[in-house]
């Protein structure tokens, strides 16, 4: 298998999650604490605050995305946050918001904390059309907001396009685990059934997992890790390692044809093939090079002109 390197998805956005208030969903910190994870960035811990049954983060979380802009009025202590059909005003410790001129009722105020504004973003995700996810298993808010680019491709008739929208759709998990792959050899792979764009295998160093695309999020729906220990896999027939951890529910792929990609970041090239149960160990991949303008947004899966 040739050694791959996974590039991180380049598209951010941001949000708040509001837990809910029953008796069932109080707040039990996981090893990790509270996660917040934005369009497949993780945030970090000191962006990060669980109070009162919410989780918020910090207005600097916002200030990678593309398409904002944010002013603070220091004598007001009003924070605005501007985006390409939304106008957003904040006040610190005020219930009562504007959005696009109209007042909204907060079911708590932002504030400032450690020299940082936080703020209730559940509102604010959805007032930019984002979406937010609990895991109450991994303590984790996915928040997900597909750039415009990822939403048409998505639906494009070609398949190399549309394959390259699924790898970098936001990701969440309902699954009861966060299995983290090794950082020790890096390699990454990804298999979709033939002629199809809407679920895909990814393969990145010892850690493997299947997921599905709905409404413009891949949900993982199983992993496992792999080992270093020789095994016949009769499902996923192309590998031939043992797991020895599982997590979630994988489909049928026997008898499945695969198209099959492997990135090769030293030469900017993407291999290929076709593949089934019968030659997955002979395939000779062909390799395609792959523009730089295509690398920086990670579209990195190519045309097959057999699939």
């Amino acid at each position: 298998m040739k050694k791959l390197v996974l590039f991180s998805f380049a598209f951010l956005c941001s949000s708040l999650l509001v837990i809910p208030t029953n008796d069932a969903a109080a707040i039990v910190q996981g090893p990790k604490g509270t996660q917040v994870v934005v369009n497949n960035n993780d945030l970090d811990s000191k962006d990060i605050l669980n109070k009162n049954n919410q989780v918020f983060f910090s207005l600097t979380s916002l200030k990678s995305l593309g398409g904002l802009t944010f002013a603070w009025n220091n004598t007001t202590k009003q924070v605005t946050v501007k985006g390409s059909d939304t106008n957003l005003q904040l006040t610190m410790n005020k219930k009562v918001a504007q959005k696009n001129g109209n007042s909204v009722s907060l079911s708590t105020a932002p504030f400032i904390h450690n020299g940082k504004t936080m703020i209730p973003l559940r509102f604010v995700a959805e007032a930019l059309d984002g979406s937010v996810t609990w895991n109450q298993k991994t303590q984790t808010a996915f928040v997900s907001k597909p750039s415009t680019k990822l939403l048409t491709d998505i639906k494009s008739s070609e398949l190399s396009t549309a394959r390259n929208a699924a790898i970098n759709l936001p990701r969440v998990s309902q699954l009861t685990e966060d299995f983290e792959a090794s950082v020790e050899v890096a390699s990454l792979q990804y298999y979709f059934p033939e002629n199809t764009k809407d679920r895909f295998i990814e393969v990145n160093n010892n850690v493997i997992r299947y997921y599905q695309i709905t409404k413009n999020t891949a949900y993982l729906k199983w992993q496992a890790f792999i080992s270093e220990k020789a095994a016949k896999q009769d499902n996923l027939y192309f590998l031939n390692r043992s797991f020895t951890k599982e997590n979630g529910s994988l489909p049928n792929f026997k008898d499945t044809t695969f198209a099959n990609f492997r990135w090769m970041p030293h030469i900017t090239s993407t291999g290929y093939g076709l593949i089934n149960k019968e030659n997955w160990n002979d395939v000779v991949f062909k390799e395609a090079e792959v523009p730089e303008s295509d690398v920086k947004e990670n579209y990195i899966i190519v045309d097959i002109p057999e699939d």
